[in-house]
């Protein structure tokens, strides 16, 4: 069976009030044209399909676009859960409806957690549906107060799945949440994390330890926008399809094609995709990076999204103005302070009492900045400390 593995997609997300949703729309449609020509049997997305709980109109005008042309158009099925951004409750609106038009999607965890099975040509395969669900609401639901953290929920959520589970047939478990092999302490268990991702939790107790997990022919997880392993191929994060935030700028977003065969083992095809619009940051001088040759040089998109680290020495007249007239999708500008904080060049030096107050900020600066103040700044100092002890009383 070939499962098209989604998640993120965080559909209706603005970042620095740019709105993302053409950059949306535009990774959707190839993801359908990915389902037109790889032809999968099924489409999962493991969670945080829009970025709010009250996603606005647009957005959901986006995700109905997509599922239209998925499930109605190329008779493909679609298998999704909630994330930590959805509202459980509004995925969870007609949801029995749907399932007859090929629509499987479950917002809120059930005390039997659901379970959809597709056959192919080798058989059954049994996907266990597991939205996510913080601590309080898994304690609730099964009365159980020795549930507080996410490890205990998830421990207890695959303990009851395990009850009914038919190791003969190929399963499949879709979560959404931290989980690695972080808590067992084994080898190769580091996992890639962005600014973007929202916390779960608070001291390390969002952390959910990737055994529980082991016995699933494959695992398809959300969360981490990051398309990555975890441990092995039998378990993944889809990621995200486009960038978030400027920690993502090194990664490359695929679209995870699953292929599972009839004895229950996996292989996995990762297809680029191509953002409409990239995320980097450049960095160096004004008038460098307002050069022609820099900016107009090949495989250089002056449309993407750019933070711009300035390292100018000197007051800037509008940076911003100037720089957006080259690049217009400016998300963020700072300007880069280099300060050398050695310990041994931070302490007084000798004689300091019988120093002026302008001589003891040039000797801050220097062993701060590694060079000398100019004249300029000099006299601006000189102005500044005379006019600040003017009316000092003696």
């Amino acid at each position: 069976m070939k499962i098209l593995h989604l998640s993120d997609l965080h559909i209706g997300k603005k970042v620095k009030e740019f709105n993302l949703i053409e950059d949306q729309r535009y990774v959707l449609e190839q993801a359908v044209q990915v389902i037109e020509e790889r032809k999968p049997d099924v489409v999962v997305i493991a969670g945080d399909l829009y970025d709010r709980s009250v996603p606005p109109v647009e957005a959901v005008s986006c995700v109905n676009e997509f599922f239209s042309k998925v499930i109605l158009e190329l008779k493909t099925p679609v298998i999704a859960i909630a994330g930590n951004h959805d509202s459980g409750i509004r995925l969870d609106f007609a949801n029995s409806l749907l399932e007859k038009q090929g629509l499987y999607i479950e917002g809120s965890l059930r005390k039997k957690v659901k379970k959809v099975t597709l056959k192919d040509s080798s058989g059954n395969v049994n996907f266990y549906m597991i939205p996510y669900a913080d601590p309080a609401e898994v304690r609730e639901l099964y009365s159980d107060d020795s549930i507080k953290t996410h490890d205990d929920a998830m421990k207890l959520i695959i303990s009851k799945i395990n009850k009914e589970f038919n190791s003969d047939e190929r399963n499949v478990a879709v979560a959404h949440g931290f989980i690695t092999y972080m808590k067992d302490g084994e080898d190769g268990c580091h996992l890639e994390v962005s600014d973007s991702e929202r916390p779960l939790s608070i001291g390390g107790t969002d952390i959910v330890s990737a055994k529980y997990f082991e016995e699933f022919n494959y695992t398809a997880l959300g969360h981490l926008h990051g398309a990555q392993k975890v441990g092995s191929d039998k378990m993944r994060y889809g990621g995200s399809l486009i960038k978030y935030s400027f920690s993502e700028v090194t990664q490359k977003k695929v679209f995870t094609l699953v292929d599972l065969d009839d004895k229950g083992e996996v292989s996995i095809e990762l297809i680029p995709v191509q953002l409409l619009h990239d995320m980097r940051i450049i960095k160096g001088p004004l008038e460098d990076l307002i050069k022609k040759e820099v900016y107009d040089s090949d495989g250089v998109d002056t449309d993407d999204y750019i933070k711009v680290i300035l390292q100018d020495k000197d007051e800037l007249i509008d940076p911003l103005s100037r720089l957006r007239a080259i690049y217009p999708n400016i998300m963020e500008l700072e300007r880069e302070v280099r300060l050398n904080l050695n310990d041994n060049k931070t302490a007084a030096s000798k004689g300091f009492k019988e120093k002026s107050e302008v001589e003891l900020f040039k000797e801050f600066y220097k062993s701060m900045c590694e060079e000398d103040m100019t004249q300029e700044q000099c006299d601006i100092l000189e102005e500044a400390v005379k006019e600040a002890l003017k009316d000092e009383v003696v």
